[in-house]
């Protein structure tokens, strides 16, 4: 959680390493009976201040008869804004299913067990922990950012314990201790109700701001196509025109042998750009 104000907003983008212009934060495929399968994918930060839920919040209003199937990948994000999607498809009235396909940390845990049937595939895991804030100013305002947080804390406890049905001493000692579920782990917590077996889609996420993120886990580099190549240059603080002259002139022109070493080149220009 954030006050959303212009310093907090900047903050957070530092935090996560990312830029606030990025409006492609989930996407949509829908079948082509009316009252078929709205599939939902959120690869990506949720809510401010990156990225507006209204939209999505909006899309289910308007597909009120369609079953959900949500996918998820996502580092966390926002609490109100996670909250309002929680609150979102728990209300839809068609069967919601959700599956976390890779991660499912911080706030898009919330959002991943407001599923009629939570699913999780055999390599994801869920990671739950106490909301935290940026906050700016006097003793007086800095307790009463505790209190906020001390309530929401019990807000999120509740949706677990909801969830599960097991002790809340332990549940709020879990969050507390920032744990990090197996889809096994957390099947045996009562906090999905089944394993996918088939392979899933990953995404790599920083999960640098978490104390006990595993070892190991973001899956490792592979070589990007042009669009991400240029949708990277541009999350690193590169102008548009910067980022398609550097795809015209180096990428386009490469052999197929030449790309792997193309994509390494990209890297060091990117990690260059954000130092």
């Amino acid at each position: 959680m954030q006050n959303r104000n212009r310093k907090s907003r900047e903050a957070t983008a530092r935090y996560w390493g990312k830029s606030l212009e990025n409006p492609e934060w989930y996407s949509i495929i829908k079948a082509e009976d009316d009252d078929g399968e709205l599939e939902i994918f959120i690869y990506d930060v949720i809510g401010w201040p990156f990225n507006e839920v209204e939209p999505l919040v909006q899309e289910l209003a308007e597909n009120l008869n369609r079953p959900i199937l949500v996918r998820i990948n996502s580092p966390g994000g926002d609490v109100f804004d996670g909250m309002a999607l929680y609150n979102s498809f728990r209300d839809h009235p068609a069967k919601v299913t959700t599956r976390i396909e890779g991660l499912a940390a911080s706030m898009a845990s919330v959002v991943a067990l407001a599923g009629d049937e939570v699913t999780a595939h055999q390599s994801a895991m869920l990671m739950i922990h106490e909301p935290w804030a940026f906050a700016l100013g006097d003793q007086h305002e800095l307790r009463a950012m505790a209190d906020v947080l001390g309530k929401i804390s019990v807000n999120l406890l509740d949706v677990y314990y909801g969830k599960t049905g097991s002790d809340k001493r332990k549940l709020k000692q879990e969050m507390a201790d920032e744990t990090w579920f197996t889809a096994e782990e957390a099947k045996t917590r009562k906090l999905i109700d089944a394993i996918v077996e088939q392979p899933a889609e990953k995404k790599a996420f920083d999960l640098s701001m978490f104390v006990h993120a595993p070892d190991g886990y973001q899956p490792e580099g592979r070589d990007l196509n042009e669009r991400e190549i240029e949708r990277a240059l541009r999350d690193a603080g590169a102008s548009r025109t910067f980022a398609k002259n550097v795809i015209a002139t180096k990428f386009k022109t490469l052999r197929d042998a030449e790309v792997e070493d193309m994509n390494r080149q990209i890297r060091t220009i990117i990690e260059a750009m954000k130092g």
